[in-house]
């Protein structure tokens, strides 16, 4: 079970306002470019590690400075629980489960919107990344594209939904709309409707993995598993 966080309130609605105002600029500036154009998803995918980092840090200091409550990195997100290797592993073996979990859900929400006769399409970023792939010419971006989603889209995302969200709702009383409430966020964050089954239950996961390892090293590894390995299908088709 996850030790007692240093959650203030009031800093948490200075992380919110934060992230909402550090996601306007690059907004406009993905606005700038046309429509689906390789140019504007990177803007897309690159200012939400953006603003997540600009809010997290401004969390910090607002603690540290307004409300005279330091809050240590390591200590926070459990990095310093001396069960590194551990972590891995089981993210690893995490990750790989929630990939078949997730292929399952996948298809058979793909039936059921066949059923109410729609058209289930993928993420257009999954789309990109095939088309890319294809394309000699287009390797350093295609690269961008899989750095963001294995290594900066965990260590991001998981901060936010996992490392402060979810703990920051649970410890104010709330544990199911905590675990519930942050995975449904997660599945909408991602704007897709035949992964959002899938993704919903890859978050009470990562939710339950953050819980019994108390390391948020453990959801970041399961999560970076889980987005390579979808890649990697993806390459394969």
């Amino acid at each position: 079970m996850l030790t007692h966080k240093p959650w203030n309130p009031e800093s948490l609605l200075w992380l919110g306002c934060t992230f909402m105002l550090a996601l306007s600029p690059g907004a406009v500036v993905a606005g700038l470019f046309a429509d689906g154009s390789v140019a504007q998803m990177v803007a897309n995918i690159t200012v939400l590690p953006v603003a997540i980092l600009v809010s997290v840090i401004v969390w910090f200091q607002v603690n540290h400075r307004v409300y005279r409550s330091p809050v240590s990195l390591a200590d926070t997100f459990g990095f310093n629980r001396n069960n590194t290797g551990r972590c891995l592993m089981l993210g690893l073996v995490t990750g790989l489960g929630l990939v078949l979990i997730s292929m399952v859900l996948a298809l058979l929400t793909s039936q059921l919107i066949h059923a109410l006769g729609d058209q289930a399409e993928p993420q257009k970023l999954v789309t990109l990344i095939a088309e890319e792939s294809a394309k000699k010419e287009n390797i350093p971006t295609l690269i961008f594209f899989v750095v963001m989603a294995v290594v900066v889209a965990p260590i991001a995302e998981e901060i936010l939904f996992r490392g402060i969200l979810y703990p920051a709702i649970k410890q104010i009383g709330y544990p199911r709309l905590a675990a519930i409430g942050t995975a449904l966020l997660f599945a909408l964050f991602h704007v897709n409707l035949l992964t959002f089954a899938s993704l919903m239950v890859v978050a009470l996961g990562l939710i339950a993995l953050y819980e019994f390892t108390d390391n948020l090293l453990a959801p970041i590894t399961a999560h970076a598993v889980f987005n390579a390995s979808n890649l990697i299908m993806l390459f394969w088709r």
